[in-house]
């Protein structure tokens, strides 16, 4: 699966959080029972699947688990 979203008019750094807000405001719309998966920079809500921050997680995991 292949995601890419294009969220113009940010100029210089700006905050994983913020951009995503901005992104789910204006048009970005993620459908009900489906998840993205983010990195850490991203806050916890019910559409975006964060990692814990501290936590190292292993390939290993995933192959038992049977969702690799």
């Amino acid at each position: 699966m292949h995601f890419c979203y294009i969220l113009s008019g940010w100029e210089g750094s700006a905050s994983d959080g913020g951009v995503y807000h901005d992104a789910r405001v204006h048009d970005l719309s993620i459908p009900e029972g489906k998840y993205y998966l983010a990195d850490a920079g991203y806050p916890l809500c019910d559409a975006l699947l964060v990692p814990f921050r501290g936590v190292h997680y292993h390939l290993r995991e995933w192959e038992k688990s049977g969702l690799w």
